[in-house]
């Protein structure tokens, strides 16, 4: 592979959006490079499920230490405190180690997974869901707002609701993912109501601190899936979509380091990488 530079994620508003699926289960040896809460968290889960959030959890370890200039396994991750209550439980997730102005944002659906990056210590938030099957009629009232939920009521037929409602859905997780409070609030307020197509769009939510205004773009990543990425409005660049999986790498690559030669490259070397929990 050859190098291609990501360091114009370091510029001021560029974003980087990573997407990928998850197409079988991680190595032992690419296990390892997760934390002990990570590896935790994936065996509580069924082995499908467990195997999904692994697989997600090293590609986002293998691209962050790319950006970064460090081994997957040396990352440390933590979480911001909640802008409502300061609670550090459930705020927004952010890399404690090494120190860094790059912020991040995780999603995952089924074996899909989406990484949002930023630097300048910006709020991001993305959010990715596919299509499943539910009852949109009954789930819509209580996430939608007035003219949100008059615009899916005119659409005809489940699918078509559906694809509205998903489009509608990813938007406001995004902007809540960004702010920090996630889904501790009244998500009907949190109005993100313009049709497909129209471009970035300026949402307003206010959280006790932190930005009032969130500029929200809708992602192409792949069919039967839904996508979007939430950042501050104050420095809302470029969106540079990175539709492909992260090179395999094993144990600790070796880039240029970004902060310095404003050029990075990953290394294409035989297994994978990982996260903590973020998601």
């Amino acid at each position: 592979m050859s190098a291609e530079d990501f360091s114009d994620v370091f510029d001021a508003g560029v974003t980087h959006v990573w997407w990928g699926t998850v197409t079988e289960p991680a190595g032992p040896d690419a296990v390892l490079v997760l934390s002990a809460e990570e590896r935790d968290a994936a065996r509580a889960m069924t082995a499908e499920a467990g195997a999904y959030y692994s697989g997600a959890h090293l590609a986002v370890r293998r691209i962050l230490a790319g950006y970064l200039g460090t081994g997957p396994a040396d990352l440390r991750f933590g979480r911001l405190r909640c802008p409502e209550c300061a609670d550090p439980g459930h705020g927004a997730p952010c890399i404690v180690r090494p120190a860094t102005e790059l912020s991040f944002s995780l999603s995952r659906s089924g074996p899909h997974w989406l990484l949002g990056v930023t630097g300048g210590g910006r709020r991001i938030g993305v959010d990715l869901e596919q299509v499943l099957g539910f009852d949109t009629a009954s789930v819509a009232p209580s996430v939608l707002s007035d003219r949100e939920l008059a615009h899916l009521r005119e659409e005809d037929g489940p699918a078509a609701q559906l694809a509205v409602f998903l489009r509608y859905w990813t938007r406001k997780e995004a902007v809540l993912k960004a702010s920090g409070v996630g889904l501790m609030t009244d998500v009907r307020a949190v109005d993100v109501h313009a049709p497909p197509g129209s471009g970035p769009l300026l949402v307003r939510h206010a959280a006790a601190t932190g930005p009032a205004a969130w500029v929200v773009e809708d992602l192409a990543v792949g069919p039967g899936r839904y996508a979007a990425v939430a950042r501050e409005a104050s420095a809302a660049g470029p969106v540079r979509l990175i539709g492909r999986q992260p090179p395999a790498g094993h144990g600790r690559p070796e880039p240029p380091d970004p902060l310095q030669t404003r050029s990075t490259s990953w290394p294409a070397q035989p297994h994978a990488t990982s996260s903590h929990s973020m998601t």
